[in-house]
């Protein structure tokens, strides 16, 4: 496997098309199909479905995409780290977390570590939270910001940041926006709003799976990411039950607390040998951000 091998799976993953990738790459097209059936063989996995019509990423192209990125930017950091040996060595930082709304929360700390090192060159990814965790343990990332369930990954360490509770997003003029608290049978008269399971830590869900119970589906939604769930919620199509962390500030919606529930823990996790200079500094400038932000 090498970088141009990478560089026409990628180039063609973002056009869903050979010639546009060829010409991207400025090489002809026969070269990006040989170099993505000799990547398919040694990956012994089928990146594309080709017709004549169309080009799509399998479901292994979809999983390799990631990889894929993050090793042709190693490489390109690689590569300028040594451009020109006057010039200040570069300081990679990769974060991964699994929402947008966690990724926002960073921007002060990124900030204020910026300010410290000019040479600072962050890396965020936003990917589903078993993703983030492979990344971890290949080293692709250095920092996951996530919650903590149970026992940290192997070779993980935890550093807590911030404890929050669940709430019930909802509109100002809804009447539980009056409440300080919601629980669940002021919560059986309206419509709900809950994330995927599958995008969820465990106690989220069974929670949810509770408050589901003797309920018509027509009162249930369902969306993939805690951004979508928060967007239902403004346009009044129900109550969003979601961490309190995750609440935008100022985005128009009142949280109000969701009795009897468990409190989560969020923090960042990172690798037990990994915890050099830069990642400490990261980490006690996002505990002191994230107390005076949320």
């Amino acid at each position: 496997m090498n970088t141009f091998q990478l560089q026409c799976f990628l180039a063609v993953a973002d056009y869903l098309s050979f010639a546009k990738a060829a010409e991207q790459m400025n090489v002809s097209q026969p070269a990006v199909t040989h170099q993505i059936k000799s990547l398919e063989a040694e990956l012994n996995a089928k990146l594309f479905h080709r017709s004549t019509r169309m080009v799509e990423l399998t479901p292994d192209g979809q999983a390799f995409l990631p990889d894929a990125r993050s090793i042709v930017a190693l490489s390109e950091q690689a590569r300028l780290r040594f451009a020109d040996s006057e010039e200040r060595p570069i300081l990679p930082l990769a974060i991964g977390c699994s929402s947008y709304n966690l990724l926002n929360l960073l921007q002060g700390s990124i900030a204020e570590l910026e300010q410290r090192h000019r040479n600072l060159h962050p890396r965020l990814w936003v990917e589903p939270r078993e993703r983030l965790f492979h990344l971890l343990d290949i080293e692709a990332l250095e920092l996951v910001f996530d919650i903590r369930e149970g026992d940290s990954p192997r070779d993980c360490v935890f550093r807590p940041l911030y404890s929050s509770r669940l709430v019930c997003a909802c509109r100002p003029d809804d009447p539980l926006a009056q409440l300080a608290s919601v629980g669940a049978e002021e919560l059986s008269r309206e419509k709900l709003i809950f994330c995927n399971p599958i995008n969820v830590s465990d106690e989220v869900s069974r929670l949810q799976w509770r408050l589901t119970e003797g309920r018509s589906p027509a009162d249930i939604h369902f969306c993939a990411s805690v951004e979508a769930a928060e967007v239902l919620a403004g346009a009044g199509c129900g109550v969003a039950v979601v961490p309190e962390i995750l609440l935008p500030r100022g985005g128009g919606l009142v949280g109000v607390p969701l009795g009897g529930a468990p409190a989560l823990d969020y923090g960042l996790f990172c690798k037990r040998d990994a915890e050099n200079g830069l990642v400490r500094q990261f980490i006690q400038t996002a505990k002191k951000q994230l107390a005076d932000a949320v």
